[in-house]
């Protein structure tokens, strides 16, 4: 089934930022197959003790002042955001110059300032599919795509059962293990294939005995290339936490899981 995710983005979606000065051309790009989408945005100067933008043209005076409390001071536009938004939403690619004059009020004219955005970059499309416990799912890509975990959940919940219902006589009852996308993102991220099996041996156990769980994977497929190493760097894949880092971070997987886990033959 294919889904288009509106309202969700995952944690395993990487956070880029970017910085300009006053003057400057500040430039948002995302991979084919991704769009811009900002979570963050202002325009102004906060007051942290740093020598950010104290010298340029528009402001040639605060170089020479840079340890004095007004170059110091906090302003903050507030309506940086919104500017960006119109400006790079669901765009691959987006410019605009940070010109002070682009604002129509400016309550600090005398202070140097810049603009921070931070964006992440979201696939068009996303596909989803459901096991239910002791069935597994399988996720395949075409040749040259390699699987990319946006998140995984195992459990249940009251509002979407409907595929997996509970046994004859059992109430309905939501029930999620922690670390689902972890695990599959170990299992999965990066292959062309895989199988992953939706049971408490995988997962663990967090609903009652009587509970029918289900395991459910939301994934898209990333353009894969060759790498002189004869291993793949994946374009789209790289927009994950879980793929460029996954070997250089601890996982909070609990210890029994992730010897049951190990490690999968791509």
């Amino acid at each position: 089934m294919k889904i288009i995710v509106t309202g969700l983005l995952s944690g395993t979606l990487k956070t880029y930022q970017r910085a300009a000065c006053d003057e400057e051309t500040m430039s948002l790009r995302c991979p084919p197959g991704t769009t811009i989408s900002i979570t963050f945005a202002r325009y102004g100067r906060v007051n942290d003790a740093t020598e950010k933008c104290i010298s340029n043209k528009l402001h040639p005076s605060s170089a020479s002042s840079s340890s004095s409390t007004s170059v110091n001071e906090t302003c903050l536009l507030t309506h940086e955001l919104q500017n960006v938004v119109e400006i790079c939403q669901k765009k691959r690619s987006c410019k605009f110059n940070t010109n002070p004059k682009n604002f129509q009020y400016d309550r600090c004219p005398h202070l140097p300032k810049y603009t921070e955005v931070a964006y992440k970059c979201r696939p068009y499309e996303f596909r989803s599919k459901i096991s239910c416990e002791h069935d597994a799912v399988n996720l395949v890509c075409y040749p040259g795509k390699r699987v990319a975990i946006l998140s995984a959940s195992f459990g249940r919940t009251e509002y979407e059962s409907l595929q997996c219902p509970q046994p004859h006589g059992v109430k309905e009852e939501t029930c999620t293990t922690p670390h689902a996308t972890e695990i599959v993102i170990q299992l999965c991220h990066g292959k062309r294939k895989c199988s992953v099996t939706a049971n408490g041996t995988t997962f663990g156990d967090s609903c009652k005995p009587d509970t029918r769980p289900y395991l459910k994977i939301i994934y898209t497929c990333g353009t894969a290339m060759a790498s002189p190493k004869n291993s793949y760097h994946i374009t789209l894949l790289d927009l994950f936490l879980g793929f460029s880092s996954i070997e250089h971070r601890q996982l909070r997987i609990p210890n029994y899981i992730r010897a049951q886990v190990g490690t999968v033959p791509a």
